[in-house]
C-alpha cells in the first residue's frame, strides 16, 4: 500500500519547510502549463532575464537516430540465424511483442500517470521534493519518459554535461533532465516512448531489455511474460544488483511483493490474487542469449564476418567507427553463407584428418562473379587447447605449390604467348634467373621433352613452367596476381624464378578467389562475407560491403585458362586416379610445395570455387607431410591429389548437389592471342601456321626467313626456334617479324594479308 511520505503530518515544521513546499507547487504548476523552472528562479534572474528565457536556453535535442548498444545478427544466405554479437545483451522488440500484463505491471508501479503528464509528472515533483525537504529519506519523481532520458544520455552522452545529468540527482541536473523529457514528448508518442523504454532498461545479468531479460531469468519471450514474472522484472528496475533474484533471492522476493502490494493498490488486481502471487516461488528458469563466435554452428565463418565488420569501410570510415559499431551492433547482417556447402566442407575435413590430428585442413569456397563467401571449414574445434584454435585457415598464407602454376599461363596468355606455345622440359634446367642447388627438376625427376601448356598443366611439368616465367617475366606475374586479388606478394625484382612453383604464400581464400576470375568470364570481386545489411530497430537499409566486381581479365584468357585446367583429370593427369566430379566438368590444380612442407588442391566451376590447403599449422618446413595419418590409413611424402583432392572433390559434390550443371568455357586457342596490343608476341615455339596467325591477328607482317635454325631434336619441323625483334618489345602497326624455324622445315611459305 502506498504511504503518505514520511514527515508530512510533522505540524511544526519550520519555515523553510513551508517555503520549499510553495516552491514545489510552483514548480508543479509551471510544468503543468508545459515549463518548468527552478524554485529558486521563479523570480526575474539577477541578469534581468526571465526564468521562461533560462528554461528556454537549456538543451532539449536528445540523440536519437543513434540507438542503444545491442545485438548485430548473423543470418544466412537463407535467413536463418547462426551468430549474434553484443557488449549489452539487449534484443529490441516491439511493443506489441511485449505482453500486456507486463506493460500493466510496469505503468501502474513507475508512472501510473504515464498516458497523461507531458514528461515530468507535477504531482510526482510536488510530492518528492516536499518529501524530500521534510526527511531524511528521499524519494524520486523521475517518469518513465525520464528514465528513458537517463538512459539515452549515459549511453550517448556529447560532453561533461549530459553526463552529469544523466547521473546527477541535484536540482540543476534534475530541471535539464526535465528539459530533456518534456522535449522528447513533442518529438514522439506515448507508445514510441514506451518501445524504447522497455528496450533500454537494465534488468542485471547483463540483460538490457525486457526481451533479454525474459530469456535470461525465465527462458521465455516478452510476449509470453506472466503476473508474477513481470513483477519480478518490474521491481528489479529500483537497483538490479540489489534486487538480483540469482544472488540476493530474498531481497527480490521482498521487492516483488511491494510490486504485486502496489498493483492491488491501484485496483489491477484484487487481494486475493495479490496473496496468490505473493506466496509463489520466484520461478527462476535461467537461461542464456549466444554471444560471439564460440556459441555458433559456425565459428569460423562467424569470425570471417566480425574481421570483415572491424575493416570494411561499410562499417565506419576508421578502426575506431568500426570497432564502435561492433559494438553498439543493431544490425542483422545477411550474409554468403550456404549451410549445405558448410555442411558438406566440414564433413569432408573431419572424415579425412578428424579433430585431433597434427596435420590439418583448410577449405574457403566462393561463388564466381560474385565475390560471395559461402563457406570455411577446418578440421579443428572452435577454442583454446588441445585440438582447438581461434584462426582461421582458410585467410592464412602458406606455400602454394604448383597450383600457382595456372595463374604464370594466365599471365602469358594475356601478353599474347598462347597455351600451344611448345616449351623444351626436361630437367634439370638452370634458368637465366635465381636457380636452387642442382637446378630446376620435375616431380620424381620425370622429362617430357617438348610439350604445350595443356601437357604442363595436366602432369604439372616444373621445367615448362619455369621456361614460360622467363618469357612473361616474374614482375608481369606479379602484377597479374594482384589483379586477380592476390595481395600477400612480397615485392619482386624479376629473378624469382621460383615463383611460378608457388614459393610464396597465398591464402586459401585468395587461391579460391583467383580461380574464380577464371570461372567467371575474368571477373574479379573482392571476397565478401556479408551481402546486405539492415538496422535492426527500424528495417531500414544500410550500407554494405562491396565485393567491387569488375572485368578485369580478358574473357579470352579466362576461358582459355578454365579449358586447360581439365587437364589433369585426364587418365594420366594428376588427378586421373581422383576422377572428375560427379555429372560435372570442373578445373582443379594441384600444389605439392618442396619438401611436402604443404599440400593443395584449388579447383572451380562456373557456380563455386574451392581450394584446400593441407599442412601442419606449426610450420610446415618443421612439420612437412612426411607421414600422415589420413582416411584410416598412412600416407608417405604426401602430394595433392592424395588426401586434399579427395577432400575438394567431396567438397565440391556435396556444395553443388541439385544445382545444375554448367559446362566449362569452350577454348579456342588462338583467342588469347589477341590480346597483345601493347608488346610483341612471344611466338617461339609455335607451329608455323598458328604463329602466322598470332601475328596476324596483331597486325603485324610474319616473314619466314629461308635459312633453318640448326639442328635440334626438341624441335620437330616446322616449329619456330628464333623471331626478330624479340618478344616483349614495343609493337607497332604492321611491323614486320622474322620468324627462323627448326631445321627440316619448308620455308617457301606464301603469307597471306590479314587486317
Amino acid at each position: 500500500m502506498e504511504t503518505a511520505p514520511r514527515g508530512y503530518e510533522d505540524r511544526g515544521r519550520n519555515a523553510a519547510a513551508r517555503s520549499v513546499f510553495w516552491m514545489a507547487a510552483v514548480a508543479a504548476v509551471a510544468v503543468s502549463v508545459g515549463s518548468l523552472v527552478a524554485p529558486a528562479a521563479v523570480a526575474i534572474s539577477a541578469a534581468g532575464r526571465s526564468a521562461v528565457d533560462l528554461w528556454d536556453e537549456l538543451p532539449s535535442e536528445l540523440p536519437l537516430d543513434t540507438t542503444l548498444p545491442q545485438h548485430t545478427v548473423l543470418l544466412d544466405k537463407n535467413g536463418h540465424e547462426f551468430a549474434r554479437f553484443y557488449s549489452e545483451n539487449r534484443i529490441d522488440v516491439k511493443l506489441d511483442q511485449v505482453s500486456d500484463v507486463f506493460l500493466q505491471t510496469l505503468i501502474s508501479t513507475e508512472d501510473v500517470r504515464f498516458y497523461e503528464h507531458r514528461g515530468v509528472d507535477p504531482y510526482g515533483v510536488t510530492r518528492a521534493l516536499v518529501n524530500n525537504a521534510l526527511s531524511t529519506h528521499t524519494q524520486g519523481a523521475s517518469t518513465i519518459t525520464q528514465q528513458l532520458v537517463q538512459n539515452i544520455l549515459v549511453n550517448n552522452a556529447r560532453d561533461a554535461t549530459e553526463e552529469s545529468v544523466a547521473v546527477g540527482d541535484t536540482y540543476n541536473a534534475k530541471i535539464r533532465e526535465a528539459r530533456y523529457a518534456i522535449e522528447l514528448e513533442r518529438r514522439l508518442s506515448k507508445d514510441e516512448i514506451l518501445t524504447r523504454y522497455v528496450n533500454a532498461v537494465y534488468f542485471g545479468n547483463l540483460a538490457y531489455g525486457v526481451e533479454a531479460a525474459a530469456r535470461i531469468y525465465f527462458r521465455t519471450t516478452a510476449a509470453k511474460l506472466n503476473r508474477a514474472q513481470s513483477a519480478l522484472l518490474v521491481g528489479m528496475l529500483k537497483g538490479p544488483t540489489v534486487y538480483d533474484p540469482v544472488r540476493h533471492p530474498e531481497a527480490a522476493k521482498a521487492r516483488r511483493n511491494t510490486v504485486i502490494s502496489t498493483l492491488q493498490f491501484r485496483g489491477v488486481i484484487d487481494a486475493g490474487e495479490a496473496r496468490e502471487l505473493s506466496q509463489a516461488p520466484l520461478g527462476l528458469r535461467r537461461g542464456s542469449v549466444p554471444s560471439g563466435c564460440g556459441d555458433s554452428k559456425y565459428p569460423f565463418y562467424c569470425a570471417l564476418v566480425r574481421d570483415e565488420i572491424l575493416t570494411d569501410p561499410a562499417f565506419g570510415a576508421t578502426p575506431e567507427e568500426r570497432q564502435d559499431r561492433l559494438s553498439r551492433g543493431g544490425m542483422t547482417l545477411k550474409t554468403a553463407l550456404d549451410p549445405q556447402a558448410a555442411k558438406a566442407a566440414q564433413k569432408a575435413v573431419v572424415e579425412a584428418l578428424g579433430y585431433g590430428n597434427r596435420a590439418a585442413l583448410g577449405t574457403a569456397l566462393v561463388e564466381p562473379g560474385t565475390g560471395r563467401i559461402t563457406a570455411v571449414a577446418q578440421n579443428r574445434k572452435w577454442g583454446n587447447g588441445r585440438g582447438k584454435t581461434e584462426v582461421v585457415y582458410a585467410k592464412q598464407a602458406f606455400q602454394v605449390g604448383s597450383s600457382m602454376k595456372p595463374i604464370v599461363l594466365a599471365t602469358a596468355l594475356s601478353r599474347g604467348i598462347p597455351a600451344t606455345t611448345r616449351l623444351e622440359a626436361n630437367g634439370p634446367y638452370y634458368s637465366v634467373l635465381a636457380n636452387p642447388p642442382g637446378g630446376y627438376v620435375n616431380y620424381a625427376y620425370r622429362n617430357y621433352g617438348v610439350i604445350d601448356a595443356y601437357k604442363a598443366v595436366r602432369s604439372s611439368v616444373n621445367v615448362y613452367f619455369v621456361r614460360l616465367i622467363e618469357r612473361v617475366g616474374v614482375v608481369n606475374v606479379g602484377k597479374f596476381a594482384r589483379r586477380l586479388g592476390i595481395t600477400s606478394l612480397p615485392e619482386l625484382f624479376g629473378r624469382e624464378a621460383y615463383l611460378a612453383l608457388g614459393a610464396y604464400e597465398i591464402s586459401p581464400l585468395q587461391m579460391a578467389n583467383a580461380y574464380a576470375a577464371f570461372m567467371s568470364g575474368g571477373i574479379v570481386c573482392r571476397p565478401v562475407t556479408v551481402t546486405s545489411v539492415v538496422r535492426s530497430d527500424t528495417g531500414e537499409k544500410l550500407r554494405a560491403p562491396d565485393p567491387g566486381c569488375h572485368q578485369e581479365i580478358d574473357p579470352a584468357v579466362a576461358d582459355t585458362v578454365a579449358n586447360i585446367l581439365k587437364e589433369p583429370f585426364q587418365p594420366d593427369g594428376t588427378l586421373g586416379l581422383l576422377g572428375r566430379l560427379k555429372d560435372r566438368e570442373a578445373g582443379a590444380k594441384t600444389g605439392t610445395t618442396n619438401d611436402f612442407a604443404a599440400n593443395w588442391i584449388v579447383g572451380a566451376t562456373p557456380q563455386l570455387s574451392a581450394a584446400v590447403w593441407l599442412g601442419d599449422p606449426r610450420g610446415g618446413v618443421q612439420y612437412p607431410l612426411n607421414q600422415v595419418t589420413a582416411y584410416g590409413k598412412s600416407f608417405t611424402d604426401l602430394t595433392g591429389s592424395e588426401v586434399a583432392g579427395p577432400v575438394w572433390k567431396a567438397t565440391m559434390e556435396g556444395a553443388l548437389k541439385g544445382k545444375p550443371a554448367l559446362a566449362l568455357p569452350d577454348n579456342e586457342p588462338s583467342l588469347a592471342s589477341r590480346i597483345a596490343r601493347q608488346a610483341v608476341p612471344d611466338v617461339r615455339g609455335l607451329k608455323v601456321d598458328e604463329a602466322i596467325t598470332v601475328l596476324l591477328r596483331n597486325d603485324l607482317r610474319p616473314v619466314v626467313r629461308s635459312k633453318t635454325a640448326p639442328g635440334d631434336a626438341l624441335y620437330p619441323v616446322d616449329t619456330v626456334v628464333q623471331q626478330s625483334p624479340k618478344p616483349g618489345g614495343p609493337l607497332r602497326y604492321r611491323q614486320k617479324i622474322e620468324l627462323t624455324l627448326s631445321q627440316g622445315s619448308r620455308t617457301g611459305i606464301t603469307v597471306p594479308e590479314e587486317r
